[in-house]
């Protein structure tokens, strides 16, 4: 295991007597005690599918262009998920050992991915909404985007639940309220069986948006989802300032989030597909704020703040125990003992004053998500070694009064019949 991982245990200060409130040490023998160059090249290479247990992430340019902080989130993940599961990184590289190509043929994908044409600003995020259904459709499993750090063990967030069949889950998945009042369900953390009802047909609605188009600029105008209203935040409930973008051009970004949003309200009378009862009975919901953005709404969503947090050390000489260091171990228990995971997004670009992804990806700043003695180091140690003891407390989401279109799954609305729930 790497010097970071567990040299730097006791500068940390913590033992068994020391735990903060709602966190207990893992056993070393349940993780992955490889160092991180080893798991770094195991990455790196394909691996067989022996389960459903796999956890799928992409990027599309390939492991060695990911910032050095996004590899760290990965190799964490594999460390502290242990042997049961496998991790499985992909790409879009010409020839590359671990090409989405390798899992998925190009009948999954639209001509605009099989062809590398897609341009525009979101090429990275949009090629991974692109494959992210199609590989838990095809395999089972769980998606994450890279930039996800993982403070709890998949197992306990979702994962029992969804193999118990004794529960009426069949998929799990994060909402939050992207028009006042309506959650929506969306797609950085997606968990679900292989053949899944719901991940298939919300893949194929994705994928049509993407038909004789190279980027997302639109499609908020697409017929299969112009008739959706776009989305816009409720800022004041997520403690945000108001977003720097338009709606239109927000939704369109958005766009695979629009698509679930058509989906849990359609109906289909060709097969008997019912979303809105579909969601309601078999997806396990959990709120986005609490379980992604907890990080976000605690700094007011600023980038700034969490890089002045993480950034201030925690042990060594001279450091004092001021106001500002506790205010910085008080962040970092808060989220290793209250969230599944942490987020850290690129956009939409310009949406917020501050990303911390964008700092971290900065030359300058690349090791800093893991220097030696800062509490970011610490974050990193307790994600991997400490174990929440809170129970997660699933949504029970209602969307009353809502419109359910009664119509085939890529059928534009006007073209048929509506009812109304």
């Amino acid at each position: 295991m790497s010097p970071s991982a567990v040299e730097t245990a006791p500068q940390l200060g913590t033992t068994l007597d020391t735990l903060p409130p709602g966190l207990e040490l893992i056993p070393t023998e349940k993780l992955d005690l490889r160092t991180d160059e080893e798991i770094a090249a195991w990455l790196q290479t394909r691996h067989p599918i022996t389960s459903q247990k796999n956890v799928w992430t992409f990027w599309h340019s390939g492991y060695a262009q990911m910032a050095p902080w996004v590899q760290r989130n990965i190799i964490n993940w594999v460390r502290k998920l242990g042997p049961d599961w496998t991790v499985h990184f992909l790409d879009h590289v010409p020839g590359s050992e671990t090409n989405v190509y390798h899992f998925l043929d190009s009948s999954f994908f639209p001509d605009a991915f099989n062809n590398n044409l897609m341009d525009g600003p979101h090429v990275g995020p949009h090629s991974g909404d692109i494959v992210r259904l199609a590989l838990i459709c095809k395999y089972g499993g769980v998606w994450m985007d890279a930039g996800t750090f993982l403070f709890r063990h998949i197992d306990d967030i979702c994962w029992k639940q969804i193999e118990d069949s004794s529960c009426p889950y069949e998929m799990c998945a994060f909402v939050v309220e992207m028009r006042p009042g309506v959650e929506t369900i969306i797609n950085g953390f997606i968990a679900a069986n292989r053949g899944n009802p719901f991940i298939r047909r919300w893949h194929d609605t994705y994928v049509a948006l993407w038909d004789g188009v190279t980027n997302s600029h639109g499609f908020h105008k697409h017929p299969l989802i112009r008739h959706l209203p776009l989305l816009c935040p409720a800022v004041d409930k997520l403690n945000c300032p108001d977003l720097n973008v338009l709606m239109e051009g927000f939704t369109d970004y958005f766009g695979q989030t629009m698509c679930c949003e058509r989906l849990r309200k359609l109906v289909d009378p060709s097969d008997g597909f019912n979303g809105p009862e579909y969601v309601s009975n078999s997806v396990l919901l959990f709120p986005v704020m609490q379980e992604m953005f907890y990080f976000q709404q605690v700094t007011g969503w600023s980038g700034t703040r969490q890089f002045e947090l993480l950034t201030a050390k925690r042990s060594g000489e001279g450091v004092v125990k001021d106001e500002k260091w506790q205010a910085a171990e008080d962040f970092v228990h808060d989220s290793l003992a209250n969230t599944s995971t942490m987020k850290l997004s690129h956009g939409p670009p310009g949406a917020l004053e501050s990303f911390l992804a964008d700092l971290w990806d900065s030359p300058e700043h690349h090791d800093k998500d893991n220097l030696e003695g800062t509490f970011a180091n610490y974050l990193r140690y307790g994600s991997v070694h400490f174990k929440q003891t809170r129970k997660m407390l699933p949504m029970k989401v209602s969307w009353p009064d809502e419109e359910i279109l009664c119509m085939g799954l890529l059928e534009p609305k006007g073209e048929v019949s509506k009812v109304t729930s």
